[in-house]
């Protein structure tokens, strides 16, 4: 089995699924089959990015293949995707049949059966080809390919106007939380110091206030995201949320291709901490704040994907930020309005899927 991903919380999502596969479980009691874990994407294209997620992945990996020989001995990290041949796998478990790396991929290696995870925690559809695929969706034709088997295993009830093209399954919610339990203990060296830090940048024995930033900041003039749009966030966080800029501190987690000078540039406000850099999944970060500060509320804002995983994987309240500050904010989306539109469909979906989860 040959696991194209993007990252550490696509993969609890997919070696979740890879363990409940009609072709894993007919190998007992036999040896664990192999299981081959690529990297894909854009951080292939620099060095440095590409060692910074294929470490943590590895010590994860390795923590696996000790604490559950019987399912992941043969799971292992192919550090070069060019390395792979055809002919050696049977089945690919893609994080997002959409990317043009991993479609590409199975092709090449003549792939016979794809199952689609989703991105993320299962989301389905997160790239610029979504778009097109909301025609076929609201019609519900099926989306060709050909070649291959495809199946899918994604989170929630699917929109009609954002839909794979066969019923989709149901992902396994508890080797998915056992699986992020272990990279929890994995990651826990990593992540103490950004721990602290985002303790100490908080108000004292105040609610932890995150705000996971959108990777955005290139959409923008001068790529940066105007100090405005942090101000109408603030204004909804105090409004309708409870949060006080006399008391709270919001921390501001930057994504990890933003700008060096961070989204939103150079910031000064008592209200503001950051931008925080931290090489750990907001997942993991969010859930070790809880076990340290388990008197203490964690709050996380904003307009991202992991917003999704945090509320799945962990008990932390979840606040959507309005894109209305976005839209006003960028005259740039006047003359590109589909990357605004890409978006907002986005946040709708990942919007829907986390009132799922408290419904």
């Amino acid at each position: 089995m040959l696991v194209p991903t993007g990252g550490l919380i696509h993969l609890v999502h997919q070696l979740a699924v890879v363990q409940t596969l009609p072709q894993f479980q007919a190998r007992s009691p036999g040896p664990a089959p192999p299981i081959a874990v690529v990297i894909t994407g854009v951080l292939t294209k620099d060095p440095v990015a590409l060692a910074s997620v294929q470490a943590p992945i590895e010590r994860w990996l390795a923590r696996l293949r000790q604490h559950n020989p019987r399912s992941f001995a043969g799971l292992h990290q192919v550090a070069d995707a060019e390395a792979l041949r055809p002919g050696e796998w049977d089945l690919a478990c893609l994080n997002n049949q959409w990317l043009k790396d991993q479609r590409r991929l199975v092709q090449r290696l003549a792939i016979p059966e794809v199952v689609v995870c989703g991105d993320g925690l299962g989301l389905y559809y997160r790239c610029p080809r979504e778009l097109r695929a909301l025609a076929p969706s609201l019609l519900g034709l099926a989306i060709g390919e050909a070649g291959f088997k495809v199946r899918y295993v994604v989170s929630g009830r699917q929109p009609r106007w954002h839909r794979p093209p066969i019923a989709p399954e149901p992902p396994p919610l508890s080797q998915r939380l056992e699986l992020f339990g272990t990279l929890l203990a994995s990651e826990a060296p990593t992540a103490a110091g950004w721990v602290r830090l985002c303790q100490e940048a908080s108000g004292p024995g105040r609610p932890i206030w995150l705000c996971s930033v959108p990777n955005l900041a290139h959409q923008f003039p001068r790529q940066r995201i105007p100090a405005t749009v942090l101000d109408q966030w603030r204004q909804r966080l105090e409004q309708h949320h409870g949060f006080d800029t006399a008391r709270d501190r919001l921390v501001l987690l930057d994504h990890p291709k933003a700008p060096p000078s961070g989204s939103f540039g150079p910031l000064e406000a008592p209200w503001l901490a950051g931008p925080v850099r931290a090489p750990v999944p907001l997942e993991v970060l969010v859930e070790r704040l809880r076990q340290a500060n388990p008197d203490r509320p964690v709050v996380v804002t904003g307009l991202t994907s992991a917003l999704y995983g945090v509320r799945a994987l962990t008990d932390a309240a979840v606040i959507w930020l309005p894109l209305g500050p976005l839209w006003r904010s960028n005259p740039l989306y006047r003359r590109k309005p589909l990357e605004f539109l890409h978006r907002w469909l986005r946040v709708r979906r990942m919007q829907s899927l986390t009132a799922q989860l408290d419904s």
